[in-house]
C-alpha cells in the first residue's frame, strides 16, 4: 500500500521552477510593454507580436494593466469616487482575463499622443473632443484620453490647456509635478527644471511627490522647483505675456533687457547676445513680434545708447562708443 502511495508534488521540482520562471519572466516582459506603451516608445506592431506569440503573454499583460488601473490616482481638483475595493480589483482582472481570451488587450489603448514644436513655432493641437492645447515655442507634449481621464505630460516649453466640462478629469505632469485641472483654461511653462502653471479661469490642484497638495485659482499661479511647491499672486507682467504668446507676440514693461533678451531667445534661432552687462540692466518696454526682433532692436537703439553687430548665428548688443 505504502508502495503505491505517491508523494505530493515538489514544489521545489525543477518542472515548478521552470513554470515559475516562465511566469515571472512574462510579467516582467508585461512590465516592460507596459512602461513603453505608457510613455508612447512602444513598436506597436512588435507589442502584437509578443502578446500573440503565448497565451501567457496576454495573460501578463491583462494583470498588469489590472494592477495599474487599480491604484489611486491620489490627485483631483473636485470630488471623484472612492477607491475600488478588492472585490472590484478581482472582477476588473476576471472582466480582463476575458478580454485576453477574445480580442485581447490593445497596446494602442494605452499608446501617447505626441505633438511638438520647433524655435519659433507655434501650433494647435486636439487634445479630445472636448480639450485642446496650443504649443508655443520649442515645446514637446504628449497626451492619452481615455474615457473620460485626459492626462498630459508637457515635456519641455510652454502650452495653453483648454477643457470643457465634458472633458472629464486632467492631470498634467510637468516635472515631477502633478496637476489634477478642473474644467476651464491654463497655461503651463517648463523651463530650467522650474513648473509654472497659471490658472486663466479653473482650479488647478498640484503636488509634488513629496509634499501636501497645493491649490491655485484665477489670479494665482502654481510654481514647483527642486520637489517644492507653492502658490502666489500671478504678476500682471506676467498675465500679459501668458496672452500675447498665442498672438504671436512678447510683451515687455519696465522689463530688464537681460530678462527681454532671455525671453526673446526662446523665440529666436539667431541669439540675441548683450557684450556690456551693464546694458542689461537697464529697461525697456513695448509689444513686439515674437519671431522678429526688428522692431525691437529699433526700439532699443531709440532710447539706448548701444551698437547692433550681426554675425551668421549671433546679434550682439554692444555699448556705443
Amino acid at each position: 500500500m505504502n508502495g503505491m502511495m505517491r508523494d505530493p508534488p515538489n514544489p521545489e521540482s525543477d518542472s515548478t521552477r521552470a513554470g515559475a520562471a516562465s511566469r515571472a519572466e512574462a510579467m516582467e516582459a508585461a512590465a516592460l510593454w507596459h512602461a513603453r506603451l505608457d510613455s508612447g516608445s512602444a513598436d506597436l506592431e512588435a507589442f502584437e507580436r509578443w502578446r500573440a506569440a503565448d497565451p501567457s503573454h496576454a495573460i501578463a499583460f491583462a494583470r498588469t494593466v489590472a494592477t495599474w488601473e487599480a491604484l489611486p490616482s491620489g490627485l483631483a481638483a473636485h470630488p471623484r469616487p472612492a477607491a475600488r475595493s478588492r472585490r472590484a480589483v478581482f472582477l476588473a482582472l476576471g472582466a480582463l482575463s476575458l478580454t485576453v481570451a477574445g480580442v485581447g488587450v490593445s497596446g494602442r489603448v494605452w499608446a501617447r499622443e505626441h505633438a511638438s514644436t520647433k524655435v519659433g513655432e507655434r501650433r494647435t493641437v486636439r487634445l479630445s473632443a472636448d480639450a485642446h492645447a496650443d504649443l508655443n515655442t520649442d515645446t514637446r507634449l504628449s497626451w492619452r484620453s481615455r474615457g473620460d481621464q485626459l492626462t498630459l505630460w508637457l515635456d519641455r516649453g510652454e502650452v495653453a490647456v483648454a477643457a470643457r466640462p465634458e472633458a472629464g478629469s486632467v492631470l498634467l505632469h510637468a516635472g515631477g509635478v502633478v496637476c489634477a485641472l478642473s474644467p476651464g483654461r491654463y497655461n503651463a511653462r517648463l523651463e530650467a527644471g522650474r513648473v509654472d502653471v497659471t490658472p486663466l479661469d479653473g482650479v488647478v490642484v498640484g503636488r509634488t511627490p513629496a509634499g501636501a497638495p497645493i491649490r491655485a485659482v484665477r489670479g494665482q499661479r502654481l510654481l514647483a522647483r527642486d520637489g517644492e511647491i507653492a502658490a502666489g499672486a500671478a504678476p500682471p507682467e506676467e498675465l500679459d505675456r501668458i496672452a500675447a504668446w498665442p498672438e504671436g507676440e512678447v510683451v515687455f514693461n519696465g522689463t530688464p533687457l537681460s530678462e527681454a533678451v532671455a525671453e526673446y531667445n526662446r523665440y529666436l534661432d539667431r541669439k540675441l547676445v548683450i557684450e556690456d552687462q551693464r546694458l542689461g540692466r537697464l529697461t525697456i518696454g513695448g509689444r513686439f513680434t515674437s519671431t522678429d526682433p526688428s522692431d525691437f532692436l529699433s526700439a532699443l537703439q531709440a532710447i539706448m545708447p548701444l551698437r547692433i553687430l550681426r554675425t551668421p548665428d549671433t546679434v550682439i548688443l554692444a555699448t556705443a562708443e
